[in-house]
């Protein structure tokens, strides 16, 4: 069974890639990004891990989160072979997280809304 689950925090800015499709009218979007997963202890660096999700769930996912968010995610792990040379075999093997599902574990952001206007301070009487 290929299942993995991963609480972590959006290590990079989200890059967004659109494709055309023929089977449907929008074009399907390609949201993807680094999560840095803390070690099961407190020493040590967090393991880098890529991930990528599609279409509804990563236009919400670069909407309501960014860099520094906190999230859980559940897929699956994807491999492939790179090869910078343009090779059809060999190169290097990329494993990346296909997200099946995201929960956001931190407030989603909002736009900036100008302060609020702050009160006279109050004297004593």
């Amino acid at each position: 069974m290929n299942t993995v689950h991963l609480v972590g925090k959006i290590a990079t800015d989200i890059r967004v890639r659109e494709f055309p499709s023929s089977k449907r009218p929008e074009p399907m979007v390609k949201a993807s990004f680094l999560l840095a997963v803390p070690p099961p202890t407190k020493a040590g660096e967090p393991d880098w891990v890529p991930i990528e999700t599609w279409n509804a769930q990563a236009r919400n996912l670069v909407r309501f989160n960014r860099k520094g968010s906190r999230i859980a995610v559940s897929g699956r792990i994807h491999s492939r072979f790179y090869d910078p040379n343009g090779k059809e075999r060999g190169g290097s093997l990329r494993p990346t997280v296909v997200a099946d599902g995201i929960d956001y574990l931190t407030q989603p952001r909002t736009e900036p809304t100008a302060p609020a206007p702050a009160e006279a301070p109050r004297g004593r009487r």
